[in-house]
């Protein structure tokens, strides 16, 4: 008996559990309620530091930082075509402090041929930055001068040629896959985790050629450390004028770019996303940072979560398409 009155005494009556339930409610609210944002912000970059996301996520971190009014600190997730960072972001917290400087070689490509653990709607859109033009660049010693020479020396060379990449799965190894089917080049692929190892090999002479982003390349294209066959976009790049466009040389199928945006892990509370989108707009029409990312050769177009989506949405249905009709076999 003395146990049982000891059990009940101890047993919580309803005036306390129901205190306790509103007293969680309360703090629920308040936590959601609460001023954001509170402490840094951890901007998630695929590539290492020195490559094309380096150079568009440092002036944005920078922009959002004064914006906000905290730290925004950068992350560097590089590997397998960006879909490390990306799997590193739809598995953390969707509190807004974690933001992903996402691009289509993670969110859309890589989604488009094999099973990643993600897929492009499970994100938040914030919005989105813009077009990464790429660059057609082969080391000096390399004897061609344009895009027909060197498909030429890659059938006539004994081994063929190698090319460099960003990662398995990214856009500039898409590409390269794209035009070594459609003109029967003899090449071997050299995947590296990001675009400034890439570089480093291509002046040493360790691989032939790649496709990547101007800013990367552009100082060593200047100084003849590296020399520039085309450019991926429709027009040529104010960065590079005297380099053709693939199309001007015949190869209309290989324009292409980065497409570029800001985005968070899914589900992310509509008062921080809304938050996020309206400092994310304010920052993109300043001026300063507008030039900064054009330095880098983005094309800038700032654009809402919603059309951001819509365009990663569209693009990976492309991609899955062109993969399968070329019959593509990606690692």
């Amino acid at each position: 008996m003395r146990n049982s009155r000891e059990a009940e005494k101890a047993r919580p009556s309803r005036r306390q559990v129901l205190a306790a339930a509103l007293a969680g409610a309360f703090q629920s609210a308040f936590a959601a309620d609460a001023p954001w944002p509170q402490q840094p912000i951890k901007l998630v970059i695929a590539y290492p530091p020195g490559g094309g996301g380096d150079s568009v996520g440092r002036p944005l971190s920078m922009a959002l930082e004064q914006k906000l009014g905290v730290p925004v600190i950068l992350d560097y997730r590089p590997g397998a075509g960006g879909t490390i960072a990306a799997q590193s972001v739809i598995h953390s917290k969707n509190d807004g402090y974690v933001l992903y400087l996402a691009d289509n070689g993670a969110i859309s490509v890589a989604t488009s041929y094999r099973s990643v653990g993600y897929a492009p709607r499970d994100f938040t859109y914030i919005g989105g930055i813009g077009e990464l033009l790429l660059v057609l660049v082969v080391n000096p010693a390399v004897p061609a001068n344009d895009i027909r020479e060197l498909v030429q020396l890659s059938r006539t060379r004994p081994k063929g040629l190698s090319y460099a990449s960003g990662g398995s799965g990214s856009i500039s190894h898409l590409l390269t896959e794209l035009m070594k089917l459609e003109q029967r080049m003899v090449t071997e692929h050299i995947a590296y985790k990001g675009a400034g190892l890439a570089v480093t090999d291509l002046i040493a002479g360790v691989v032939d050629y790649a496709f990547l982003a101007p800013s990367g390349v552009m100082p060593h294209v200047a100084n003849g450390r590296l020399k520039a066959l085309a450019i991926t976009s429709r027009d040529r790049f104010a960065g590079m004028p005297q380099v053709a466009t693939v199309a001007e040389l015949g190869f209309p199928s290989l324009q292409s770019a980065y497409i570029s945006g800001l985005l968070a892990p899914g589900k992310m509370p509509e008062a921080v996303a809304a938050k996020l989108a309206t400092a994310f707009q304010s920052v993109m029409a300043d001026p300063a940072l507008r030039k900064a990312l054009e330095a880098t050769g983005l094309i800038v177009e700032y654009r809402t979560g919603a059309q951001a989506q819509a365009i990663f949405e569209k693009d990976f249905e492309k991609w899955r398409n062109l993969i399968a009709a070329a019959k593509l076999k990606l690692e």
